[in-house]
């Protein structure tokens, strides 16, 4: 009698080839959550695909120097409103 697996067509298997000792690392931090080694690794892969995703994001947002000024320049417009007295914000 020869059995198939079933494939689902959304899915593909990888195989990974770990370190005994790592393995066993996820194999305990997996099951003190109560869920399978293939969960906490989807999830594992998944945060580290989203930090990765956010830090892009972060990266191109810190790139976008339009409409802000130098440090200089804003210590020196601070300065200047500490001199005419004016307080900006707040009470």
């Amino acid at each position: 009698m020869t059995t198939t697996a079933k494939k689902s067509p959304n899915r593909s298997r990888y195989f990974l080839d770990l370190d005994p000792k790592l393995r066993n690392h996820v194999k305990a931090a997996a099951a003190l959550r109560g869920i399978t080694m293939k969960e906490w690794l989807t999830e594992a892969i998944t945060e580290k695909l989203e930090d990765e995703i956010d830090g892009r994001i972060a990266e191109e947002a810190m790139a976008d120097t339009e409409g802000t000024i130098s440090l200089e320049d804003y210590i020196k417009s601070r300065k200047k409103r500490g001199r005419s007295g004016r307080r900006v914000g707040g009470a």
